[in-house]
Formats: C-alpha cells, structure tokens, sequence
C-alpha cells in the first residue's frame, strides 16, 4: 500500500495536480495522455494509479466541452481501459468518462445542422440549352440556374459562372468563358462553335468560385452533340454514341441494412433493427428537408410524406446525447407536381406566334419566377431523353453535408470565397529579394483613364478587389517605394488559374436519333443567323490615304505625329534625329545626363520631362532611344499648350507635354520592360448576347431565307403575380412543329419544367 500511495503521490507531483492549473482543454488532453504513456502496462499497481488520477482529472476540470473535445478523451480513456485487467479500475475509468459527459455541451443537432447550413453553403448549377444537338458554327445558347443545394431557391451569391466546352475525345478544353449574372441575378449567355469543329460528343462544364471547394465532381456537366455540318443526319450517322454519366448526376438509394426504410400509402416507415439502449433520435434532411425527432430501437416511426419536400432524403438514426451516427440510408420523395400550362396555336409561313405561360403549385397557387424557354422546329430537333432533366439534375442528394462531420463540428477547408468581384493580386519585393517598406500601388485602366495608388502598409503583397471588367480589359500596375521611386522595385501578378476538369462521363453507349435534314437546316440557320456571321464580299480595291485616329483617350489631334506610312519614318537612322523632327532635341549635359528641349525652350531632365509611353507603358528617355524608327507604328507629340486640358492613363500632363510611341504589331516587348510594372489581361466575363429573332411585320421586305432550327430563345421569362407569362415570335419559311421547353426554379425553389410539342 505505501508503495501504491508514493506511486501515485510521485505522479500527482509530476502532473501538478490542483484544479487552478487545469484552466484549459488542452491541459487536460495533455495531462491524460501524460498519464497514459508513463504509467499503462507496468503493473497492477499502476492500473490503479491510471484510474484514480484520470478520475481526479475529469473531476477537478472546471470547463465545459465541445462533443468533439469530449469523444477525443473518451477515446483515449478507452484506450487504457483496454490495457486494464481489473475491472475495479475500469470501473473507475468508466466514472471518469461519465463525470466529462457531465461536463460536455448539451447536443442540439437541428441547431448544429442549421449552423454547418449557414457556414458551408453549397450551390448547385443546372445549365438549360436551346438544343440537344448543334452543326460546326452554330450557336449555344444558354441559361446557368444557380441554386441553393438546400432549399433550391435561386441565388446569386456569386456573381459569376464559368462555363466550359471540352472535346470529350481528346479530353481537351475549348472555350471557358466568364458569365456575369444581371440585375435579376439571371446567368445567361452563349457559346458559337468553331466553324472547323469535327462531329462527336462534347462536354459542357459549369461552376463557380466557391464550388471549387469541393471535388469537380459536384460541378455541372452535360453533353452536346455536334453534327459535321459536311454530312446529314442519321443516314451518315447510324451509330452516334451518347455516354451516361457516372458522377454529377447519381441517384443512390440504400444505406445500413440494419435500417429499413419504406414508403408506404403515403407514409414514411423507419425501422431501425439492432437492438440498442442508448438514447436515440431520427434525423431527416435533405431537399429542404430537416426533422429530428426522438426515436425508440426496433420500433417503427411513421412520417406523413405529404410533409416532406419532394426530392432525395436522408435518414439517419444518430446517439443524440454524443452524436454517433449508428445508421444511415436514403431515399427519394416524389411530390405533387407543379401545375405548368402552355398553350398556342401552331403557325407557318412566317406568321406570329404566340404562347401563353400559367405556372402554380399543385394547390394553385401561383408561382412567381423567372424561368428559360426554347422553342425548336420539332421536324429537325427532337427532345433528349437520356440526359437529366433540371427536376432530376436539382433533386440528387448533396455529398457535401456529412452528418457525422456535421455533429462534431468539423468543417471543410474554404479556400475559395463567394465571387462577387473580380481581383488582381500580386506582390511587390526588391529585385536583389529585399523587402520594401510601405510599398505603394499604381492601377491605371488605359481604356478609361481610371488611376488610383494604393499604399500596401506593411506587407507587400495585395489583393485588388472590386473590379468589374469584361473579356479583353486591360490594365496597367506599377509597384513603388514609399516615396514614389521604382528604383529596384519588382511586380509580380499572380497568375489567373482554374481547375483542370475532364469529362465525367463513362463509355456505356446509348444512342439518339438525328433528323437526317437536320444538319442542312442548321447549316442555313449558321449562314444567315450566327451572332459572329462573317459575309465574303468581293474584293474592293481603293486607294485613299488612310486617315489616322489619335491613341490618346481625349481623342485630341498631336502637335505633331509619324504614322507608319509616311515615308519619312525609313529615313530617320536614329531617335534622336527624329525626335529633333518633332521640334524635341535630346542631348546631354556636362553631367552625362539627357535633356529635353522642346518649343518653349524650357530645358528638363529626362525624369521630369515629358510624360512618355511605349505600347501603353510608362518609360523614359533611355527607353525612347533605344527603339528603331523604322519599328513605329505610330508617334505623337502633344506640347504643355495641346495638353493642357488632356488627361491619359490617368497622368496630368498639362504642364510637361506628352509623347505616345506606338510600335509595329510583333515587335511589342524588345525594349526593356522596368520591372516594377505590368500589364494585365486576365479573362473577364463575356458581354450578354441577345438571340436573333426575326420580326415580319412587313413580308415583303424580307431579303433571306428563314430555315431556323431555334424559333426562339428567351433566358429571361417573367411570370407575374398570377403565375402568368405570354411570349411572341415569328415562325420561320418551313417550320411546322413546335418543341417547347420551359424549365426554371420559382422564388420559393420549386423546380418547373414542361416540354411538349404544339401542332
């Protein structure tokens, strides 16, 4: 017995035992383990001290514990308990794991469910086009639903999608481009396919910022067929090969056997079958769903469907005292289906039609939203019954809300936030890897004349936010010291990056059938209707000397200027003769440094003289002089008087003159670039593009054929507080039939869609 007591006083000593010095978890998880390591496995008498100190631990510990923090020492306490013979002492250990439950936060798990909803977020996008299947040069149009994966409620939490075209074949990208959603928060845009593209299947990808936190998987992906427009339809074609999906689109069913679940006269029984006396809870969730509920082992719990959202349910069977999840399965709930009428008359012969649109719930209640409408010639376009719908697409269960990862609190890494702007982000650090103090940032947009300078404090690096730029925007940054100097000063942009995506479709052929005029049809609507059409016209050969628009934004006439076809441009051997040309003699002083004299007579140093650039770039004299007269393309020269009220890039150049160098395509670059600045160029969102939808109120103005395979496409359908929306177009030359497709999700996140055939 002494020799049990000293061992136990000799560890209580080594733990410095009291309840001041346990004020933190982390004291406790350390002194356990502590515990562990020294004493497990010698010998009875330290089983006992085990079990005492651990129960004196649990006891002394004056905090509260996370459900997480609590399973964390209730898992090393079992560990030793394992290495126990005696069971008085697990006993004791068993006492010490209740006194930390005693001590561990009451398990709310709707709120923890809630809570995990608010702070991941999860969107789902489905991408509805006017068409299953296209020609080479044809256009997709396109509308990108973006959703909550919850409650499915359309949302614009990011501003912008990105939408991808990849050859499936060759697993290749190619086209991305940037949608930016309007004022509505509507997604649309289109896709023009290479006129040289080859027949075959095609993968269109769509996702946001924020969804690349999560595997690709959970991306929208859908296919397109693409008919060489050289052949026909199925007469060259008897074989095309279309692929079902095998991520992004499954619907799994199942889960633990042990608990059955079964839907029966409209009731939902669950049954879970293991014997069990812990306390226990149903937790139902998914597709807006969310009920917990207490639950009794082996007996059935009986839920009234029609309480139930439709769409893909989880149910799970969890310990609600410390979160356990003992059983899962799932199931789907298909509910009442929305009340969707379209009615019209069929017209031909280029006539006006009209469609008239009436949305409810199975109840009548009127549905209010904004939803995409096609309408196709249904003699050449026929609907694509093997890809998911956007009621099926939507209604797949979430992968991303882990219940058990739910319950213990643990959270995925966020490293990309919700995209609301676009950014620029960089660093600016000494060329011989010193660090600047107090940089400074120069961000000039040349197309506009936007300047501002930002000062970076104490770090280099930086993050422009707030921008909003389309495809082909540039801009111009120029790094500094804190007193404007750029001497030894480097920019560095980050690279823009995406994630590399590659088709997610296996190779279990499914076939779908081509009208054989379709591809002739296509061919006629691509000739006369394609947003980006170009029209050979014959060869026009007419001398006239081209007339130069000035490259300063104000749009003002220079002082004096060389453009590239002026002759005299070949005759100047170097700059400094040219520029004397220009009425700017350049010359050096008794220092060894350039001047600049101009009309005025005023003598400057080249750092203070006029405001010069080279291809929309900041330079200098030194840089002016090592280009080749012959390499301008163009140069301008606008004295203090001629710029007095001008304003470029964003620099005041009313007091020095300005000089703008433009050189020859392909030469951009041979002069030495300053580090401190950059030009950038990332991709921005695409400008919204309108379908072309022909209007005949006078036929006989009419100067082409009509052969369109896309009568009309309207991203953007409106129902009115009565659920209500009328559409109005023309029918083509030959169209007869009518293949209507609406599809959409109302502001409440009920999922429309309606196809069918007028005639």
């Amino acid at each position: 017995m002494r020799r049990l007591i000293l061992i136990i006083g000799i560890a209580w000593a080594t733990l410095n035992m009291n309840a001041q010095s346990i004020y933190s978890f982390g004291d406790l998880r350390a002194k356990v383990l502590h515990v562990g390591q020294k004493l497990t496995g010698h010998n009875s008498a330290n089983d006992q001290a085990i079990a005492v100190i651990v129960r004196e631990l649990a006891t002394n510990y004056q905090g509260r514990l996370s459900r997480q923090q609590f399973q964390e020492l209730k898992d090393t306490i079992e560990s030793m308990r394992q290495q126990i013979t005696a069971d008085t002492w697990k006993t004791v250990l068993n006492s010490a794991v209740e006194t930390l439950q005693e001590k561990t936060d009451t398990l709310d798990i709707e709120q923890r469910i809630l809570n995990y909803y608010r702070r991941v977020p999860q969107e789902q996008i489905y991408v509805h086009t006017d068409k299953p299947y296209y020609v080479a040069g044809d256009t997709v149009w396109f509308r990108a639903h973006l959703v909550d994966a919850v409650t499915h409620t359309p949302i614009s939490r990011s501003r912008f999608v990105y939408v991808e075209l990849h050859d499936q074949q060759a697993d290749t990208l190619l086209q991305r481009i940037i949608v930016k959603c309007d004022s509505d928060g509507v997604f649309a845009n289109a896709i023009t396919l290479p006129r040289g593209m080859k027949g075959g299947c095609y993968t269109l990808a769509a996702y946001t910022q924020w969804m690349r936190n999560f595997p690709a998987e959970r991306f929208f992906y859908k296919q397109l067929l693409v008919i060489d427009s050289s052949q026909g339809g199925n007469d060259s074609f008897p074989k095309w090969e279309r692929f079902i999906p095998k991520v992004g689109t499954i619907h799994s069913q199942g889960g633990n056997p042990s608990l059955q679940v079964v839907q029966r006269k409209g009731q939902l029984l669950i049954q879970l079958n293991k014997p069990t006396n812990e306390p226990l809870s149903c937790v139902l969730y998914g597709s807006g769903n969310l009920i917990v509920t207490d639950y009794t082992s082996g007996k059935v719990l009986r839920i009234d469907s029609k309480t139930l959202r439709p769409g893909n349910l989880c149910i799970a069977i969890v310990n609600r005292e410390t979160g356990y999840v003992i059983a899962e399965s799932q199931t789907t709930i298909e509910g009442t289906q929305p009340q969707v009428a379209i009615s019209g008359k069929a017209r031909t012969l280029n006539e006006p039609m009209e469609l008239s649109i009436d949305l409810a719930e199975s109840d009548g209640t009127p549905l209010y939203g904004s939803f995409s409408l096609s309408v196709a010639d249904y003699d050449v376009v026929i609907p694509d019954t093997i890809q998911p719908s956007i009621d099926k697409s939507l209604n797949q269960l979430s992968a991303d809300y882990p219940l058990a990862d739910i319950l213990n609190g643990t959270y995925p890494r966020i490293d990309y936030g919700f995209q609301t702007t676009q950014t620029i982000t960089g660093q600016i650090r000494g060329t011989i890897f010193k660090k600047i103090k107090n940089p400074k940032l120069m961000l000039v947009r040349p197309d506009t004349g936007f300047r501002q300078t930002f000062e970076l404090g104490d770090s280099c690096r930086f993050t422009i936010n707030g921008l909003d730029f389309a495809d082909g925007t540039t801009y111009v940054l120029e790094g500094m010291r804190r007193t404007g100097s750029t001497s030894l000063v480097q920019l560095d942009i980050t690279t823009q990056t995406f994630p590399t995506l590659h088709s997610p479709f296996s190779s279990a052929p499914s076939s779908l059938s081509v009208p054989d005029n379709f591809a002739k049809q296509a061919q006629e609507q691509v000739m006369y209707g394609s947003i980006d059409r170009e029209i050979e016209l014959p060869e026009v050969v007419k001398e006239k000397k081209r007339q130069h628009k000035p490259t300063n934004l104000m749009g003002m006439p220079p002082f004096r200027a060389f453009y590239d076809d002026d002759p005299l441009l070949n005759n100047f051997y170097s700059m400094e003769i040219l520029l004397s040309t220009l009425g700017i003699p350049v010359y050096r002083d008794a220092n060894g440094e350039l001047q600049i004299r101009y009309r005025s007579g005023t003598v400057t140093r080249a750092m203070q003289g006029p405001v010069i650039f080279i291809d929309e770039f900041r330079s200098n004299v030194e840089e002016l002089l090592m280009l080749q007269p012959q390499a301008i393309e163009s140069i301008e020269w606008f004295d203090h008087v001629g710029a007095a009220n001008m304003t470029i890039y964003g620099w005041d150049v009313s007091t020095s003159g300005l000089l703008l160098v433009r050189q020859k395509p392909g030469l951009h670059g041979r002069i030495f670039r300053p580090l401190s600045m950059a030009t950038v160029q990332q991709q921005g969102w695409k400008p919204n593009v309108e379908f072309y939808s022909p209007q005949y109120t006078d036929k006989s103005q009419k100067t082409r054929p009509d052969h369109r395979t896309t009568l009309y496409w309207n991203p953007k359908v409106t129902t009115d507080i009565n659920g209500h929306a009328q559409v109005r177009f023309y029918a083509s030359d030959i169209s007869k039939r009518y293949l209507v497709t609406l599809e959409g999700v109302s502001n409440d996140g009920t999922v429309v869609r309606k196809q069918m055939v007028i005639e």
